[in-house]
C-alpha cells in the first residue's frame, strides 16, 4: 500500500498530470509496450543528450480529460516499483478482476492521486502544503515556461503534454505583468538612468545585466574619487610603459592658463585634502586580478562592486594592499587602454 502511494504521487509530480488521470491508469496500459521509432532520420535529427534521454525514460499513453490521449514519462527508479507492484498483486490481495495499475488490495476500485498528494505534502514538512496539488503544479509548470522563451513549436509541445489547448495556454498561462516588468522592463530604465544603454546593443532583455546596488558614477566623478584615493595609482599592465600618456599630460598642464593652473593648485575651500600617495602596482597584484577579472577586461566591461570584492576574498594575500575600488579603477583603465590601441 505505501509503495502503490508513493509511486503514484512520484508520477503525478513528474509529469505535471491530472492527479485523476494517473490514479486511473490501466493495468493494460503499462504492461503494453509503445514501439520506439527506428527511423534512422529522426535519430540524426536529434542530439546525443536527447538520444540518451529517450533510452532513459520509458513513455505511455493513457486516458486524459475529454477522452484525449495524453502521455505520461517514467524514470527508470518509477518502472522498478511499478515492475514489483504487478509482480506482488496476487500476494498483496489485488482481486485478479481490478483493472486499475494502482490498485487497492481486496477491493475494485483504485487509490485517489489527489488523497496521496494531500497526505505527503502535509507529511514532509512544506511550509505551504495546500500549493501542492496536481492543479497548481500544472499552472506553476505552464507559467514559469514562459521564462524559456519558447517557440511556437514548442510551446504547442509543451501545451500538447500538459492537455492543454494551445489557446487556453497562451491566454491564461503567462507570467504576471508585475513581475515582468520588475525583472525585464525595470533593466531597461536603469540603464536609461546610468546612460548605459548603448553598452547592451544588440543584446536581449535576458543578457543585460545590472546590479541595481551598484553605484554607477559619471567619469568625472570616478576620476575625482580615484584620484583622492591614496591607494591608487596609474593603472598599467605587466612591463607595459605609457610615456604617451606623460606627455600628454605634459601638454596639458602647458596649455593651461594663469588662472587655471592658479585655481587647480590651490585647495578647495572647506576641505583639508592632503597629497596622495600613488601605490604603484606590482605585478602579483596585476595576476591575481587578471586570474578573476580578465573576461571584464577582454569584453571591455567594468566590473561592479560584488565581482571586485569578490576578487579581493579569492585573492587577500596579493590584494592586501588593495580595496575594490581600486581593481575596478585598475580594470577600467586596462579597457580604456585596449580601447586607445585600437
Amino acid at each position: 500500500m505505501n509503495l502503490t502511494k508513493v509511486t503514484l504521487t512520484q508520477v503525478i509530480l513528474f509529469n505535471r498530470r491530472r492527479s485523476g488521470e494517473v490514479s486511473k491508469m490501466s493495468l493494460s496500459a503499462y504492461l503494453s509496450s509503445i514501439p520506439n521509432s527506428d527511423q534512422d532520420d529522426l535519430k540524426e535529427a536529434l542530439s546525443d543528450l536527447e538520444k540518451k534521454l529517450c533510452k532513459h525514460f520509458r513513455r505511455l499513453e493513457i486516458r486524459g480529460k475529454r477522452g484525449r490521449k495524453v502521455p505520461v514519462l517514467l524514470t527508470p527508479e518509477m518502472q522498478q516499483s511499478l515492475d514489483m507492484l504487478v509482480s506482488k498483486r496476487q500476494e498483496c490481495g489485488v482481486p485478479t478482476e481490478n483493472i486499475y495499475l494502482f490498485a487497492r488490495p481486496f477491493a475494485m476500485s483504485c487509490y485517489r492521486g489527489s488523497d496521496c498528494l494531500r497526505h505527503f505534502a502535509s507529511t514532509c514538512g512544506a511550509k505551504r502544503p495546500d500549493t501542492l496539488t496536481s492543479t497548481k503544479l500544472r499552472k506553476q509548470t505552464a507559467t514559469l515556461s514562459q521564462i524559456l522563451n519558447l517557440s511556437n513549436t514548442e510551446l504547442d509541445q509543451l501545451a500538447n503534454f500538459l492537455g492543454h489547448d494551445i489557446r487556453v495556454h497562451r491566454q491564461f498561462y503567462r507570467l504576471p505583468e508585475g513581475t515582468l516588468q520588475l525583472a525585464k522592463i525595470s533593466k531597461v530604465l536603469m540603464a536609461l538612468e546610468q546612460g548605459r544603454l548603448v553598452d547592451f546593443k544588440g543584446k536581449s532583455l535576458d543578457d543585460i545585466t545590472i546590479d541595481p546596488e551598484e553605484n554607477v558614477k559619471l567619469d568625472s566623478e570616478e576620476e575625482a574619487e580615484f584620484e583622492s584615493d591614496p591607494k591608487e595609482d596609474q593603472v598599467t599592465s605587466i612591463g607595459e610603459h605609457r610615456p604617451e600618456m606623460e606627455d600628454r599630460n605634459a601638454e596639458i598642464q602647458d596649455n593651461r592658463t594663469p588662472s587655471q593652473t592658479s585655481k587647480s593648485s590651490s585647495p578647495k575651500k572647506g576641505k583639508n585634502r592632503q597629497p596622495s600617495k600613488r601605490r604603484t602596482w606590482e605585478k602579483a597584484e596585476i595576476l591575481a586580478v587578471e586570474k578573476h577579472l580578465m573576461p571584464f577586461i577582454n569584453t571591455c566591461r567594468v566590473p561592479g562592486k560584488t565581482d571586485c570584492e569578490m576578487c579581493l576574498k579569492q585573492e587577500p594575500v596579493a590584494l592586501r594592499h588593495r580595496n575594490w575600488l581600486a581593481i575596478k579603477f585598475y580594470v577600467k583603465n586596462r579597457i580604456t587602454a585596449l580601447k586607445n590601441k585600437v
